[in-house]
């Protein structure tokens, strides 16, 4: 009876360890694809950008077409204003959701931007959504779309999904 049951422990770590090292590797996927999605966000590369959107995001902006030329606009205005995102610094996603057969998260992201003689941090948050079952996350930034908006455009959201209010951004003056 002893013996059956040695024989049993090293499966039954295996299947615990495994299961722990799946969580972990989503969290590390989400946070991944989340700093690859800044990375373009930075290069003001549209086409990678857009690979992190859900798709229904990407085709009410007109699809990536449209958002290139959303994105031209965008740098002529934050030159002309001496405008520029310096840093983006994502966190860990918090408690992984399914709903809906799609998993979702929150993520901390904090972004440099650096505006006239000014520095302007902004803490948000990003739902992170897959529906392959970890392998691809999308995100979407809450500051961008508010909370009834996300709503009507990804109904699949889950309720319990904790969205943290908006911090106000803070401006930190250059030193003269």
């Amino acid at each position: 009876m002893r013996q059956s049951i040695r024989a049993y422990i090293p499966a039954f770590l295996a299947v615990c360890i495994s299961t722990i090292s799946i969580g972990q590797n989503l969290e590390t996927t989400i946070k991944i694809q989340a700093m690859e999605m800044a990375r373009a966000l930075l290069a003001k590369d549209v086409v990678k950008l857009a690979q992190y959107f859900p798709p229904k995001l990407v085709e009410q902006a007109g699809g990536v077409d449209k958002m290139m030329i959303a994105r031209d606009t965008m740098n002529k205005y934050m030159k002309q204003f001496g405008a520029e995102i310096k840093k983006v610094t994502i966190g860990n996603p918090g408690k992984i959701i399914t709903y809906k057969n799609a998993m979702q998260a929150t993520l901390p992201q904090t972004t440099e931007l650096k505006f006239m003689a000014s520095t302007i941090i902004a803490e948000t948050t990003l739902i992170a959504i897959s529906e392959d079952k970890g392998v691809h996350w999308y995100f979407v930034d809450t500051s961008i779309y508010r909370s009834e908006k996300i709503k009507s455009l990804l109904p699949n959201i889950s309720p319990d999904l904790v969205i943290p209010p908006m911090k106000q951004p803070k401006i930190i003056p250059d030193e003269q």
